[in-house]
Order: C-alpha cells, then structure tokens, then sequence
C-alpha cells in the first residue's frame, strides 16, 4: 500500500508541478509582451507611382566661359534680369521634391499663378509676387501658356516668330528641329530646356513654348519667367511620368519655408551641370583652332583649313618679290614656252637661225676666195679698186651678222 501510494502521490505531486509550470510560462509571456513598445510603420512621404520618378539635377551657365567666347546668351540673359536663376548653385533633395510634387494643390487660391503644397508638414505657398523675392527675378513680361499649339494674343506673330529662329523659308505649320537653328540661338534653346522649361530629352525638336520663349529672347522682348516656371511646375504635377524639374529652385524654396533638410539624401551639383564648353561638345559642337569659331564636330575641317591655307599663300606670294631662276638654256624670248608647241616652234626657230648663220659664213669664204681670184663667184668679184673702199671682212661680216641676229644669238642656240 505504501509503495502504490508512494506512485499516486508521485504522479500527482508530478502534475501538479506541470500545471503550474504552464500556468508560469504564459504570466511570463504576458509580462513580457506588456514591457517591448510597439513599432508604429511610417507613413509614406508620396505614393508608390512616385517611387521611380526621375529627378532633372539643376544646371548653372558658366557666364566666364560664355562671355570669354563672345556669346550673345550673356546679354540675352541679362535683358530679361535672370543671371540668379542661372547662376543659382542648389543641391537637389530627391524625396523632398517627390514629396513638393505629389501635394501640390489644385483646389488653392494660389492656383494657376501659384502653388500651395506641403512638404514634411510644412505648408509651403507662394505666388509670382513670393516666388521674384525668393528667386530675385522680375515679375514682368509678356505671359503667354500653351502646350498643344501657338500662344495666341499678347501681340505674338508666330510667322515672324518661325522666320525670326529658322530663316524667310519657315512655315510655321512644320515641325521644328534644332539643327536648323544658328549655333547661339541653339545653344540659348538647350538654356531654357534645362532652366525654365526642362526636359530630360529631345532637345533636337523645338516645341511651340519653346520657340515662344526663344523668340522673346533673341528680339530683346521681356517675358514673364516666374509665370513660365510656375505653370510648368502645375504641368509636371498633372503629368503621370513626367521628371521632376527645378531641383534647385525647391531647394532654394523650401530653405525660404525653413524646411529642415536634416537627415535628407541629397545630390551635389557637378561640373557636368555646368552650361558651357562640355555642353556645346555634347551638342556636337568643337572649336576650330585656327580661327576660333565654333563649328559641328561633322564638317570638314580639313578642307577650311586647306582653303585658309590656300588663301594665306596666296597673299603671301602677291606680297613677295618675283624670283625667276634663270633657265639652264636660256632663249631670246622674254616669255617661255607655255606649252609644247610653242617649245617646238622655238626649236625650229633656233634651226632655222642656224642654217642662215652658215649660209653667212659660206658666203664670207666664198667672197674671200673671189677676192683671192681662186674662184669666180657671181655678184661678189668687182674691179680692185672696188674693194678699197671695203670695210674689213670682220666688220661686213659684224654689220651682216648685226641685221640678222649676230652669231652670239646662234651660238647660245647650239650651247
């Protein structure tokens, strides 16, 4: 009895201790869950479309550069007062912006000639009044918007607009490209696609809000840019995989609205952001080193500097005195021979000269030997006293020689 109460009560006492033991480790587990603070997930800054949206890094125009080369974009620039906006040297704050972006406001009283958007809880809100004291730009000119067609009203040609950029032949109905502009206007149109109305690409064709704002430059007449850059701005936000542009006037923005960049991924602007000799490069455009213009990379340079040199040696040879060397056979002609025929007409000259040259000489004997009464020779033998009055054979034979050339001239034939 004592040994099987022994069992029972083992088995019950060994229960027991198992009941308490779970009983233990679930007030264990209670006090434990009760003591590690929850994790709150947070809350997205932009929606997941945003999450790959590209970011268009602001440019700065290397005013050293263009103004060293003589390039009119410096003075078109200054015309309208917006050196800051090229000059404005910003990082760009990707999620900052996406965040810029996706919260603009259309319902807003700022809107469409301002924006009202919020930005890490910040309300940021600001009209063309706000936004030309944040950039230091002119709030003037000519407000003309329209991304489909032609601006219409304001006093806009648009033919003498296309006639202006393109040349008299341009029709305003036809598609426009870049490579139809002149290197300046070109180089101005590349300006503004990456400052006041940027595009990641497609700088080869020249959009209508494009020609409107290059027109407005190259004549010297002032456009509204803060209008330009706010209604972009409300264009890139209606667009569903447009990029981003303006990073460096949101940043510039959001320091106004005392933002706190804390902690923020950024990018620094490099020297490839800079408008100026990479940029024309890029273009396609190199700088010829003998006359310093800029030409396409594509044109034959080779064949300008051939022409230059032509031309050069030409001025040269005006400039220097004539040098003749004197011929190895020299000839009675001032002028040489041009061409063979008249080399060989000179030959037969010269054989003919030589034949008479002997029939004088003959005819010297032949007088001599009549003189000496060896022979008889017609028209030469008169009577002695006759030949008293005779000059010397030396002088007859120079006065003969004289009227038909002398025998120098032969002699110099036969050398």
């Amino acid at each position: 009895m004592v040994k099987t109460k022994g069992i029972e009560q083992g088995e019950g006492s060994k229960a027991k201790k198992k009941s308490v033991g779970k009983k233990g480790k679930e007030k264990a587990a209670a006090t434990t869950s009760s003591t590690v603070p929850e994790v709150s997930t947070p809350k997205p800054r932009y929606p997941e479309a945003y999450f790959n949206r590209k970011i268009l890094v602001g440019k700065v125009l290397d005013f050293v550069f263009c103004s060293w080369e003589g390039f009119p974009i410096v003075e078109w620039i200054r015309f309208q007062g917006i050196e800051p906006l090229f000059s404005l040297h910003k990082a760009s704050y990707p999620d900052l912006m996406k965040e810029f972006y996706v919260k603009i406001s259309t319902s807003s009283s700022y809107s469409p000639t301002g924006i009202s958007t919020i930005v890490k809880g910040k309300s940021i809100e600001f009209d063309l009044d706000k936004l030309h004291t944040i950039l230091k730009i002119p709030n003037l000119g000519v407000k003309g918007w329209n991304q489909r067609t032609w601006v219409s009203g304001d006093g806009f040609d648009r033919l003498d607009c296309v006639r202006v950029l393109f040349g008299e032949n341009a029709d305003p109905l036809q598609r426009m490209y870049t490579r139809n502009l002149p290197l300046h206007y070109r180089f101005l149109h590349r300006a503004i696609c990456t400052h006041i109305l940027p595009k990641a690409g497609g700088f080869d064709e020249v959009t209508h809000m494009e020609a409107f704002t290059l027109y407005h430059f190259v004549t010297s007449r002032p456009i509204n840019v803060l209008f330009l850059i706010v209604k972009y701005m409300h264009s890139i936000h209606d667009r569903e995989n447009a990029r981003l542009g303006y990073s460096n006037i949101i940043t510039r923005i959001l320091e106004c609205h005392a933002v706190d960049f804390t902690g923020e991924v950024h990018n620094d602007l490099q020297s490839s952001d800079k408008l100026g000799k990479g940029t024309l490069a890029r273009m396609g455009f190199k700088k010829h080193k003998r006359t310093g213009a800029w030409i396409p990379r594509d044109e034959d340079s080779n064949r300008i500097e051939q022409e230059e040199g032509e031309a050069e040696a030409g001025e040269e040879a005006e400039n220097a005195p004539l040098q003749i060397e004197p011929p190895p056979q020299p000839i009675p002609d001032d002028h040489p021979p041009s061409n063979r025929m008249d080399e060989l007409f000179n030959v037969i000259t010269g054989m003919q000269k030589n034949i008479e040259c002997m029939k004088r000489r003959q005819k010297r004997f032949l007088k001599r030997f009549a003189d000496a009464g060896l022979v008889v020779y017609d028209g030469l033998i008169s009577p002695s006293s006759s030949h008293d009055d005779d000059p010397p054979d030396d002088a007859a034979t120079d006065d003969m020689e004289g009227d038909l050339g002398g025998d120098d001239a032969g002699t110099r034939m036969e050398d």
